[in-house]
């Protein structure tokens, strides 16, 4: 089968590199699509999807666009129509990669479209201005590679012509793979970050020796992003969420914020949930000097250049326990609540820095309050990352499944 490959950009001013993208991707043997999302000036090439036709999608016209010279509109605009004519093109197989290139206005364009494709499509975007905005406005929560051009893309030279040929190699061998066909097993996801890899490695472990397939979300923002994302579109077995820092830097002003959604997806669907509440001792800053100013006087942690970690408080912590509490109980399927009464990070346990039992007491406190009767929270005398706990957490787990199924499955924990 030939596979297509969609290049997107603006012909007016991105024309020659498209051009040379087309011929080198052509060369090895691909069908090439052309979008054009230009506005002001001539196309260097035809497109096989003018701009004329991306503004019409949207419920305009590119002359409309031209007379109101309002940028931030025309930019929105046809990131709206491309948007709408490319999703159809992936549905219906026409296109089986995708490559686009942006300075500041086509990477804009182009960002609605990238965040919207499905996990796994080849995508891939050549653009200038993720070295100073950052890849997050652009690739949202799904694997888009990005490749910054060092250059800016002013025409073909010998670095740039480089960097071009290089993106269409990668983009082509992308389309040129094919997935091994592997063995579907019920689908886990877990939540953790390096302060309860202890214990979410193990309970990977354990899980995988049963007959399961783990996905392994990092809790700092982006990973709790793309885990909700996840569990709301796929065939998920159950979750089991390790980390609930995400939750506090959305309370608190962190900089590991998954939004005000956090767990939601997972309480929407009628699948177990095992929590534990690991990480709630802290929320996350970059370096020190992102601190905020009304916090220099806590506890801070500077785990590396790049993760500076401040401690919860008391008052802190029973918000968040309240705040997880009415989430969870929303919940449509079994619930468990386990917590490890020897600390929630490898920072937060006897002898280390965030160690502070009554900041968690609150914690827990908080959960109680709040949280429906039908939901258990069960005690164990253990530290989070002791790998008896990640076993009883595990345990756990498979009881719920086999509450919810009503009988023995497949698998070495889950037999009777």
């Amino acid at each position: 089968m030939i596979k297509a490959v969609l290049l997107i950009g603006t012909l007016d001013t991105k024309g020659e590199e498209i051009s040379l993208l087309q011929t080198l991707i052509l060369g090895r043997g691909h069908r090439v699509l052309v979008a054009d999302t230009g506005i002001l000036g001539e196309p260097y090439l035809k497109a096989d999807i003018p701009r004329e036709q991306i503004a019409e999608t949207a419920g305009t016209a590119i002359e409309t666009l031209k007379e109101k010279a309002d940028e931030a509109h025309a930019q929105k605009t046809m990131g709206i129509g491309l948007k709408k004519i490319v999703l159809p093109l992936l549905e219906s197989d026409h296109i089986h990669g995708l490559l686009a290139v942006g300075g500041g206005q086509g990477s804009i364009i182009v960002a609605p479209m990238l965040k919207s494709l499905p996990l796994g499509f080849p995508k891939l975007l050549i653009s200038t201005k993720v070295t100073q905005a950052g890849i997050r406005p652009y690739v949202g929560t799904k694997d888009v590679v990005i490749l910054p051009p060092v250059a800016d893309l002013a025409g073909i030279n010998r670095l740039t012509r480089k960097i071009l040929t290089n993106a269409a190699g990668a983009i082509s061998g992308m389309v040129e793979m094919e997935e091994p066909k592997m063995e579907d097993k019920p689908l886990i996801v877990l939540s953790m970050n390096g302060t309860v890899t202890g214990c979410g490695l193990t309970a990977k472990s354990l899980l995988e020796e049963d007959g399961y397939e783990v996905l392994v979300f990092h809790s700092i923002g982006t990973g709790g992003e793309a885990l909700e994302s996840y569990v709301a579109d796929q065939d998920v077995s159950g979750v089991i969420e390790l980390a609930v820092n995400e939750i506090g830097n959305e309370l608190f002003g962190g900089l590991a914020s998954a939004g005000p959604h956090r767990l939601e997806s997972t309480v929407r669907k009628k699948i177990p949930l095992v929590l534990v509440p690991g990480s709630a001792d802290f929320i996350n800053f970059l370096g020190p000097e992102t601190v905020p100013d009304n916090y220099r006087d806590r506890k801070i942690h500077v785990h590396n250049p790049q993760a500076t970690l401040l401690r919860t408080n008391e008052s802190e912590n029973r918000l968040l326990g309240k705040t997880i509490a009415k989430k969870l109980n929303q919940a449509k399927g079994p619930v468990m609540i386990l917590w490890p009464k020897l600390g929630l990070s490898t920072v937060d346990c006897m002898g280390k820095p965030f160690w502070d039992p009554d900041a968690d007491k609150a914690l827990i406190d908080g959960l109680r309050k709040d949280l429906d009767t039908k939901i258990t929270i069960k005690e164990i005398d253990a530290f989070i990352n002791d790998p008896e706990f990640a076993r009883m957490v595990v345990q756990e787990f498979v009881l719920l499944i086999k509450s919810k199924k009503g009988g023995d499955i497949n698998g070495g924990l889950l037999k009777s």
